[in-house]
C-alpha cells in the first residue's frame, strides 16, 4: 500500500489511485449532478460525459461505451437465406 493511499483515503479497501486503471471506482467525496461532475477520493473530477481531469492537470477525453444494435439471429439474412418456393 502506498503511502498516498494511507494518508489520503479513508475508505476500506482504499480507493484506486488516478494512475490505477480502475481510478473511476473510487469513492464520491462532493457530487454536483446539476453542474455535471463529481469529486472522486483519489482527486478525480469526473464527468458526467466520461471525462476526466485528472489530479495532475491531464484530461482525459470520455469513454462512454459504443451501444451497437442487438439483431435477432432469426431475421439474419446470412443464416436463414430465403427459400425459393418450389413449383406446384
Amino acid at each position: 500500500m502506498s503511502v498516498e493511499r494511507a494518508t489520503t483515503c479513508p475508505h476500506d479497501p482504499p480507493c484506486p489511485t488516478p494512475n490505477d486503471t480502475d481510478r473511476e471506482a473510487a469513492r464520491i467525496v462532493a457530487a454536483h449532478p446539476e453542474q455535471g461532475w463529481s469529486l472522486l477520493c483519489n482527486g478525480i473530477v469526473l464527468f458526467e460525459d466520461t471525462g476526466e481531469l485528472l489530479p495532475d492537470g491531464r484530461v482525459i477525453d470520455p469513454h462512454r461505451p459504443v451501444q451497437t444494435p442487438v439483431r435477432n439471429p432469426a431475421q439474419d439474412p446470412a443464416r436463414n437465406p430465403v427459400q425459393n418456393p418450389t413449383p406446384a
